[in-house]
């Protein structure tokens, strides 16, 4: 049992991870009747076969529901990673599988039984009851038609029985869930030493270098590169070519008088008396109350700055006096700037209220809307008229452009003719990007499928346009040491560095292990010492200083009390760490009784899964299964 515990230590989260993707498949699996041969298929199990449409219905179909779930674009390389293609070829050909086994032993799945899942799903339910609309609304967003789904739902019924049939057997021993939930709970306590990699001083051996640069001569493969004359040109390029009259200026200016109008502003201090969320009237008069007489201080004469420091409620202004700064209208809530904009300078408002509460303010000065001079504006308008007939503009030079160029396959007298400039590259790969014209994988795809002498299509990149002609093209190659010599030279350091640390580690847990052995002795014969790590779960995701890789997770939950050093040196930063189990700490079996009952039904359904994964090893190995490879890979 510890070993499926530490073989599948993390499976929980992947599942949980992948659970919304992965269920949905169970739902349908197509095939046609027993007996009919087809070439157009995706699968065969046996007598049923899984057709070439319905399996790119419902690949097409997973691909729709994980856009929905991401909400907008996914991450880049995300399907790839997930290989959706093999998990739906899996999950159709298990489910063909279990229904056949279903068909053996009598199972049937009714119309009614349909019904009566359909009206139990939540997703089709509006108020407790189902709703159609709800229904068909979710199938259309997956791109299925009631019939299919309600077809292979039935199918699914009938594999849910036999899933059943082979899993509700599984049990667990009370004392047993007791020790795995310890194992994952108990604190361990870990020391560790680290074994540095220095690498060697001098030059390497000749042929010692020559062997390891033959063995990782992949590792220093030239790519692919290209040798281009590019254009990069935007709306900004066509500015110095274009000119604004002071007519137009001045016609833009008396045209949008608005623009050029700064707006009535007021400079306004205020007092502010908060009322709570839910007060009643009592409490509202009393605050009320307090700020009629908050007022009457500053009509006798007291500063009205003085009195808000003191008796304002608005932390953001009262250390301020209040002060609310030169605001224009929409910048105060409404009640206030009705009140604000009929004062006079000097004025003390009555008490106004607000969502917040009560208010006094007073205007310290107030400055009219005012027409800012043409003079004043006239190089801000010049400026945006000059950007406005520019992009107006590139779009149709920019397509002149190109058919000149096109026509021509040349750069050079098209990009005179407009005022572009060429520019060249050479030995460009696909990561490094153009100068200037970026990287974008649809900049670069278009670049690396052009031929020689050959000119791209007009590429739009953001406010750039970008025209590419290839020069020459140079495939990748495998090098000869002395055009990567530094780079092999380094990475052969490195290695040696690392080699004798890794060397020095296991002389050191060899040493560790002998019977007798005092940790603290070892270490000082190394000249090393040990360092306390932070205490840890057996099921951590990372331990600091080590790392979360799967050596790490191994030596977790293989360390114990009886063997505590772990017999494998740890791959670390700088070198090399030697770990062992110090002490474990119990977790608190309280904690235990609230979360045995969940922590067995995971062991439970875990149990249910590897069970279930067992027979249906055995149903393909007594079946025949064919699998168009070809369509698995894409083609």
């Amino acid at each position: 049992m510890l070993d499926l515990m530490r073989k599948h230590a993390k499976s929980w989260l992947i599942k949980v991870a992948l659970g919304g993707i992965i269920i949905v498949f169970i739902f349908w699996y197509g095939w046609s009747g027993p007996g009919e041969e087809r070439k157009d298929f995706a699968a065969q199990i046996n007598d049923t076969v899984i057709t070439r449409n319905f399996f790119d219905d419902i690949y097409r179909s997973e691909m729709e529901k994980i856009k929905l779930r991401f909400r907008g674009p996914m991450p880049e390389g995300f399907l790839e990673r997930l290989n959706l293609k093999k998990r739906v070829y899996e999950m159709l050909v298990n489910q063909a599988l279990l229904v056949q086994e279903g068909e053996k032993l009598g199972l049937v799945s009714t119309e009614q039984d349909l019904i009566n899942d359909l009206r139990a799903t939540p997703l089709f339910q509006r108020n407790g009851a189902f709703d159609d609309f709800l229904y068909r609304e979710y199938l259309r967003q997956v791109r299925l038609t009631p019939p299919i789904y309600e077809h292979y739902r039935k199918q699914q019924l009938l594999e849910a029985q036999v899933v059943g049939l082979l899993t509700d057997g599984v049990k667990t021993d009370p004392s047993e869930i007791k020790r795995l939930w310890h194992f994952q709970n108990d604190k361990l306590s870990l020391s560790m030493l680290t074994i540095k990699a220095e690498q060697p001083s001098g030059p390497p051996d000749p042929t010692a270098l020559a062997a390891f640069f033959k063995e990782n001569r992949q590792k220093y493969e030239i790519p692919e590169s290209v040798d281009v004359e590019y254009v990069v040109f935007s709306w900004r390029d066509l500015l110095k070519g274009l000119t604004v009259s002071d007519e137009e200026a001045r016609s833009y200016y008396d045209s949008h008088p608005k623009e050029f109008t700064v707006p009535e502003k007021i400079h306004v201090r205020h007092i502010l008396r908060k009322v709570p969320v839910g007060a009643d009237k009592e409490a509202v008069e009393a605050v009320l109350k307090k700020m009629e007489e908050i007022a009457q201080r500053i009509k006798g004469g007291e500063a009205f700055e003085a009195v808000a420091k003191t008796e304002s409620e608005d932390a953001a202004t009262a250390e301020k006096g209040g002060d609310l700064g030169l605001l224009s209208r929409g910048a105060m809530d409404l009640e206030l700037e009705n009140e604000a904009f009929k004062l006079d300078p000097g004025e003390l408002s009555a008490p106004i209220k607000t969502d917040q509460g009560y208010h006094l303010i007073r205007v310290e000065e107030t400055q009219p809307e005012q027409v800012t001079p043409f003079e004043q504006v006239k190089n801000d308008i010049v400026t945006k008229l000059l950007e406005d007939k520019a992009r107006k503009r590139i779009a149709d030079d920019a397509d002149a452009f190109y058919e000149k160029a096109y026509r021509t396959e040349d750069l050079q007298n098209p990009a005179k003719e407009f005022g572009f400039t060429v520019k060249t590259a050479r030995g460009i790969t696909r990561a490094g990007g153009i100068p200037d014209a970026g990287k974008s994988k649809d900049i670069m795809e278009e670049v690396f499928k052009l031929k020689t002498d050959e000119l791209s299509r007009l590429i739009r990149e953001g406010e750039n346009y970008i025209a590419v002609k290839l020069v020459n093209k140079t495939p990748e190659r495998l090098p000869e040491l002395d055009e990567v010599r530094a780079a092999v030279e380094q990475d052969f350091r490195e290695k040696l560095g690392r080699d004798a640390a890794e060397k020095k580690a296991r002389d050191i847990i060899e040493a560790l292990r002998k019977e007798g052995a005092n940790p603290e002795q070892v270490a000082s014969q190394f000249g090393i010492t040990w360092e306390t790590l932070d205490p840890v779960s057996r099921t951590t995701a990372l331990v600091p200083q080590l790392g979360n890789e799967p050596q790490v997770q191994e030596m977790l939950t293989t360390v114990s009390t009886a063997t505590p050093i772990f017999a494998t040196p740890i791959s670390i930063t700088p070198g090399y760490a030697v770990v062992r189990l110090t002490g474990v700490t119990p977790a608190d079996d309280k904690l235990f009784e609230q979360q045995a009952r969940e922590f067995q039904q995971g062991i439970v359904e875990w149990r249910r899964e590897e069970f279930l994964t067992g027979w249906l090893r055995v149903f393909r190995e007594g079946s025949k299964v064919v699998v168009n490879e070809r369509l698995l890979q894409g083609s």
